[in-house]
């Protein structure tokens, strides 16, 4: 049976150094409101004039492209190439999430070149990744794909959320509207990890991902007596898991309430093991008194690309 490693919240003062990152003009909306330090990144100065950034990159277009054209080696290794403000905003980060929308220059390229030099920095990066929409130009949606599969590639995780599947959580939303919702989604698993994984744990996590670079994500909210079931079914009615469950190879799932249980946790867990029967879990906790008398089940699936 695949292995089942549970989490323990990290006290005060020893969860990870995390960084989040906006790269593009999308991705610089993303990491507004996100509680930790953030790096706004992009080609255009009007992006970085309306982010909420404690830190800003203005990077040419012409530069960026020189960069991501670089060997990946050379690139983690030689600030002659990446350039010393690129490498200096990875200092003293454990754990970096780069936010981006794919299908632009800034977003798509920004995206592969932080992976690289965060992993020269020896901090682990997870990518959030908005692909387009199915309407939008075919040339977006192919630059879009061409560079999903490169961050599964290269990157040690990279979470893709498709803008089509977000008109079946909100049909009939304004786009102004239905794009904050997909902020507030994107930034869920930033926040669950972040309160529920400690700094000696990043390690661990970055283990049972492996080679499964691929991930997709999932959320539940439920209440009342079978709220356990409620919360794991939702959660996995994601719009988001559209492959064979099988597929999943690991698993990282965070319950959230106002006094988290150990024996919802634990049918929670048992619940996962009967649906992801190929999948090893990484389980955490954490309470949020916001939750009031719900539960908030998050979860990551992670496959080979």
């Amino acid at each position: 049976m695949p292995d089942v490693v549970r989490l323990v919240s990290p006290p005060d003062g020893q969860g990870a150094r995390v960084k989040v990152f906006g790269l593009g003009s999308a991705g610089c909306n993303m990491i507004e409101g996100v509680p930790f330090p953030k790096v706004a990144v992009s080609t255009s100065g009007t992006d970085l004039d309306r982010a909420g950034a404690d830190r800003r990159v203005l990077i040419g277009q012409d530069r960026l492209v020189g960069i991501y054209s670089s060997d990946k080696e050379l690139l983690k290794h030689l600030p002659s190439v990446a350039g010393h403000e690129v490498l200096d905003v990875f200092n003293n980060t454990d754990l970096a999430f780069l936010m981006c929308g794919l299908g632009g220059v800034s977003g798509s390229l920004g995206a592969k070149v932080f992976s690289c030099v965060a992993q020269g920095k020896s901090a682990m990066d997870i990518v959030l990744a908005a692909t387009p929409f199915s309407a939008e130009s075919s040339r977006r949606r192919d630059f879009a794909a061409r560079m999903l599969r490169e961050l599964r590639e290269s990157s040690t995780l990279c979470i893709d959320f498709g803008n089509d599947q977000l008109s079946t959580l909100a049909p009939n939303m304004p786009m102004s509207r239905a794009f904050k919702l997909m902020n507030g989604i994107m930034t869920r698993p930033v926040l669950d990890l972040c309160a529920s994984l400690p700094k000696t744990d990043i390690g661990r996590l970055r283990r049972m991902i492996g080679d499964a670079s691929a991930g997709r994500f999932g959320l539940g909210l439920a209440r009342g007596d079978d709220r356990v079931q409620r919360v794991v079914s939702e959660a996995m009615s994601s719009p988001w898991f559209d492959f064979e469950m099988t597929e999943a190879t690991c698993a990282i799932a965070v319950y959230s309430a106002s006094d988290p249980w150990d024996k919802e946790l634990d049918g929670i867990v048992s619940q996962l093991q009967a649906r992801l029967p190929n999948a090893s879990l990484l389980v955490g906790s954490y309470p949020d008194p916001t939750l009031a008398d719900r539960i908030r089940a998050t979860l990551i699936l992670c496959r080979r690309a």
